[in-house]
């Protein structure tokens, strides 16, 4: 991959029900009323192998332990990155990911209990030389994200996690904000505000 790249990467992040892909879509078409080259993407996902793992990953019937799943999230990322994020990069475009790193921090980290400083090595390897340009957390509480979807999808086996599980990727995202890693951006009102908001955040960088 190369360093050569002009274009911006945004990261969407959040718990299940945040919003992250209808907000995705939003911005991409906001961006581009203003004359902005901008795609939309999805962790994991975007590249043939991501979609292959994903239909993996999410399988209900299917209990990888937590090492697994973290270099699983890693390689669909590292496909995702050769074959589409970086050559959008370097042809200028905006490229909007929801999500990122950062979900592997809160759901591997912080909900899964591996080191920190383990995913943290193994992300670094994984995307360089790709910077994110910014990190948006769409701030919800697990209860008003399930709330919000209708409760949890009984065929994702990541949404058949306990509460609590998601409490505590919850807490990972937020302490994420605290070291200002994400930016939060308060989702839990009407989409069309919460499309405002990132809208205002990104215009920033552009």
């Amino acid at each position: 991959m190369s360093n050569g790249r002009t274009g911006k990467f945004i990261v969407l992040e959040g718990i299940e029900g945040a919003g992250k892909s209808r907000q995705s879509a939003l911005l991409v078409d906001a961006l581009r009323s203003h004359g902005v080259d901008a795609i939309a993407t999805r962790e994991p996902g975007g590249a043939p192998l991501g979609e292959k793992l994903r239909t993996l990953i999410l399988d209900p019937h299917y209990s990888p332990d937590a090492i697994t799943e973290l270099y699983m999230y890693s390689a669909a990322r590292r496909d995702h990155l050769k074959y589409i994020v970086e050559p959008a990069l370097e042809r200028g475009r905006v490229v909007v990911c929801d999500r990122f790193i950062y979900s592997t921090l809160a759901y591997q980290g912080y909900g899964r209990g591996l080191d920190l400083d383990f995913i943290r090595a193994v992300n670094a390897a994984t995307i360089a030389p790709v910077k994110v340009d910014l990190a948006l957390l769409l701030d919800i509480a697990p209860e008003a994200g399930f709330a919000r979807k209708g409760g949890a999808d009984k065929t994702d086996r990541l949404e058949r996690e306990n509460l609590e599980f998601f409490g505590r990727v919850y807490s990972g995202f937020k302490a994420m904000c605290e070291s200002g890693e994400l930016v939060a951006i308060d989702a839990s009102g009407e989409k069309e505000r919460t499309a405002a908001k990132i809208y205002a955040a990104v215009e920033k960088i552009l």
